[in-house]
Parts: C-alpha cells; structure tokens; sequence
C-alpha cells in the first residue's frame, strides 16, 4: 500500500485532533474538580449519575411531602388535644349534677357552660391549615361543622401522600369519623359526640327546666364513650408522625448514600490527574512538533 503525503497529513492532523481533546479534558477536569463534565466523558459513569439525580430530585419532593405533613399532623394533635380538654371538662360539669340539682340557678350555669363547650369543639373541629379545613376531608374549602345543627359538611375522603418509592401515609382524620362516629379504615368510634353534647344539655335543664337524672347518666357514659374515641384517633396521629419521622431519617440516609456515591464517581484524584495532565502536554506539543516537520517536507526532500 502506498502512503501518500496526504494520508500522512490526514493522520497527522487526526492524532493532533485527538491529543488536543484529551488535553482539553483533563484541564476541564481539573478546572471542575469533576471526573464527568459531558456524557462523553464517561458514558457509563455519566448515566449512573442521571439516575443519581433523578432519585435525588425525587427523595427531596418525598421530603417536602413529609413536612407539610408533619405540619398537618402537629396541626390536627393541638386539635385533638384541646377537644379531649373540652369532653372532659363537659364530663365533670355532669358530674356536679349527676344526682340533678333543685337550685335552677347551678342547672342555668352548668347549662351555659356545656353549650359554651359544644361551641369550643365546634371551632377546633373547624381547624384550619393554611386556608384548608383539616378535619373536612377533600372537600375542605369550608367548615365542616356549624352551630346551627350536628351535620358534617365535609367528605370521608382519606388524604394520603407518598412518603417513599410505593409507600404512601394517610394524611387527614375526618370529622365524621372523628365526631359523628362513622365511618371506616380508620375507625375510632360509634359516638356520635355532638349529638351527645345536645343529649346532655337537655338533660341538665335551666333554670326553668328540672334536671333529667337518668339522662345525665347516659349521656355521661356517651361522653366516656366520646372522649376514647378522641384518645383512639390522637394515638393513630402520633403513630403516623413516629412513622413520617422514621421515613424523612430513612430518606436522609438514602439521600447522604446517593450523595457519596456520586462524590465518588466525580471527585478527581488531582495527583495522579497533574502526572496525566503533564504527561499529556508532552505528547501533544511532540506531536505539534512532528507535525510540523511532516507538513515542511517536499519533493525536493526526496531528490
């Protein structure tokens, strides 16, 4: 085969070509302190760091779910506790009549109290987060409940958010479930509490109205009934927040693993890369050199 000037410049210029690029890399290496700048770089490396970032990205939004559902949840637990608060302090007012009372002004003050209680609960059933009602279901762009009657005017639909790959966690506690005692998965009781409250300050009485034992002593045992299902729905919330806890470590883990392994795949060993890097600038200036002395010669050089 005979080899023409033009093959030997043809191939000069293509190992300059690709002495010149690794050059280029290695400064872009340096420059970076990264192994992989472009996917050329390192094909299989470069997509192993695609999926790094994609699950990256993905653990963040999975981070940002668990604390607004913490955020929720803290929300709903100050609402559940202050309505425990509220049924007991209702069971001792039944308490101090649970024989009745003669004297019409203690029945008109336990009276009073009792529908300043149910007015209470109402309110904090009416809990908002942000501009959502945390007890109304998916329907929550307004109260639930009113003191003009006992309906719920939300919806039993459970909110759940993903809190990992093909994991979701329950996000809401419904007012029917929680106060009217319907409902199921979860269930927390079959007492209807409001309706309870009505039941009890009827038969308290007024001050013109004599006190209905037997009636106080069953909505008593009602409102015992009432205040289990609220300590029922406030352990399913602490063991949801436990659960969002362990999930949001268990993602921080995976996401500081993700994160080293990447370091790894990126971070450049400058020492052994200065030794390439000078060796390389040797090689392409020697063949800038060689180069250059193929391009002088001429057919004079053979005479």
């Amino acid at each position: 085969m005979r080899v023409t000037a033009n093959m030997s410049s043809d191939n000069a210029i293509y190992n300059l070509q690709q002495g010149r690029a690794k050059l280029e890399k290695l400064q872009n290496q340096v420059s970076s302190g990264q192994n992989v700048n472009t996917p050329s770089d390192d094909p299989i490396s470069s997509r192993l760091l695609l999926e790094i970032g994609d699950k990256l990205r993905a653990i963040d939004q999975r981070s940002g779910n668990i604390n607004k559902a913490t955020s929720w949840l803290q929300f709903t637990n100050t609402a559940l506790d202050g309505m425990s608060a509220v049924v007991n302090q209702a069971k001792k007012v039944a308490g101090t009549l649970n024989t009745g009372s003669d004297d019409p002004a203690i029945r008109q003050s336990a009276h009073d109290q009792l529908v300043d209680l149910k007015k209470q609960l109402i309110d904090m059933a009416n809990t908002q987060y942000g501009d959502q009602y945390i007890f109304a279901g998916a329907d929550n762009a307004t109260p639930p409940f009113s003191n003009l009657n006992n309906n719920y005017d939300g919806d039993n639909t459970q909110l759940s958010i993903e809190v990992a790959q093909n994991s979701v966690q329950a996000l809401n506690v419904t007012g029917d479930r929680l106060l009217k005692g319907i409902g199921s998965n979860p269930t927390y009781g079959t007492t209807d509490i409001l309706e309870t409250f009505d039941n009890l300050i009827a038969a308290v009485g007024d001050n013109t109205t004599p006190s209905d034992v037997d009636a106080i002593s069953q909505a008593s045992v009602d409102l015992q009934s009432g205040a289990r299902q609220l300590n029922i729905a406030t352990s399913d919330i602490l063991a949801r927040t436990t659960r969002l806890d362990n999930m949001n470590k268990l993602n921080e883990n995976n996401k500081n693993t993700l994160l080293s392994i990447s370091t790894r795949v990126q971070e450049v060993d400058y020492a052994k890369l200065g030794v390439e890097l000078s060796s390389q600038k040797l090689a392409f200036e020697a063949s800038l050199s060689a180069t250059a002395k193929v391009t002088q010669l001429s057919l004079l050089d053979y005479l």
